[in-house]
């Protein structure tokens, strides 16, 4: 390249055209991670999954091990991490010890001692006490410290860099129109519009592409109500079955929320319920497809009449 093409080439990086073009991408990519947070909380707001991620990095962590042990040191559930470090817990209301397990990784985290949520996460449980208040899946998120943490700047950018809620959900509405409005409205030369617009389509895609293709999943819980009145009901007997042998699973009751759920592995499944003062209901679940599925469902319980 001789020294005058040299020459044009760093005018032309820095001109303010250019300038102007590299800011407006950075300020798009920021808006993109800063509003990941509320986006993760809306999808995962029905998922009935926690998830262990790294505490500095947000990513996740697979093939990590959980365990809730009570108060007598016995281990009273425990799961492994999918590849998306998604865990499914099922406990008693209570309190527990927290025990997470992953080679690399230490467990509390010592960054998030005393966060609530952190760049990527909210509901986040980094300490070793946990109280569960009632039935249902556990979905908190837990976050661990590498042996090995990243550069500082790193720590910094993930641990306080968080917008709220209400903010994020503001940037994530106006901030495709805001980019399509850009190269429209503000002067610049044509190859910069061409490559801005390029960027503000991009843009605009992939925040269109985390609403269109939301599908929240199941809930973590069921509910148990009154047909009549909607209220919750409490001590209703749930008994799960093995549909294929006709074979007793497990037994519990409502809480006073009137929730209940169950955690079951691929097969054929029935759930008897049963209240004093109520029609018995039956619910059916013929073809569970995966491991470590959420068996819960709302229900409303009818009267017998006379009653």
């Amino acid at each position: 390249m001789s020294m005058f093409d040299l020459a044009d080439l760093l005018a032309a990086v820095r001109s303010p055209s250019a300038i102007g073009f590299f800011i407006y991408a950075l300020l798009l990519s920021g808006s993109y991670r800063v509003t990941l947070p509320v986006y993760l909380k809306f999808k995962r707001r029905k998922e009935g999954y926690g998830t262990i991620f790294n505490s500095y990095t947000g990513e996740p962590i697979d093939l990590a091990r959980i365990r809730l042990v009570d108060a007598h040191g016995i281990p009273m559930a425990t799961a492994v991490t999918d590849r998306y470090g998604h865990y499914r817990l099922i406990v008693s209301p209570g309190e527990y010890q927290l025990d997470v397990a992953k080679e690399g990784y230490t467990f509390p985290s010592v960054f998030l001692q005393k966060a609530e949520r952190s760049a990527t996460y909210d509901n986040i449980i980094p300490s070793s006490r946990i109280r569960i208040k009632d039935h249902g899946i556990m979905t908190k998120n837990i976050p661990i410290d590498p042996v090995h943490p990243q550069h500082r700047w790193s720590r910094v950018f993930r641990r306080w860099v968080v917008l709220n809620e209400n903010t994020q959900l503001l940037v994530a509405w106006l901030s495709p129109f805001a980019a399509l409005l850009f190269p429209a409205v503000v002067p610049m030369t044509l190859i910069a519009r061409i490559f801005t617009w390029i960027v503000a389509l991009l843009y605009s895609g992939a925040m269109a592409r985390r609403f269109i293709t939301f599908k929240p999943g199941r809930g973590a819980y069921g509910t148990v109500t009154d047909v009549r009145s909607n209220a919750p009901l409490d001590r209703v007997i749930v008994r799960l079955f093995d549909s294929k042998y006709n074979r007793h699973l497990q037994t519990l009751t409502t809480s006073e929320k009137g929730r209940y759920a169950f955690l079951v592995n691929a097969g054929s499944y029935y759930i008897l319920m049963n209240k004093d003062g109520y029609k018995t209901v039956r619910l059916n679940f013929p073809n569970i497809p995966n491991d470590t599925y959420p068996l819960a469902t709302d229900v409303k319980m009818k009267r017998i009449l006379g009653e």
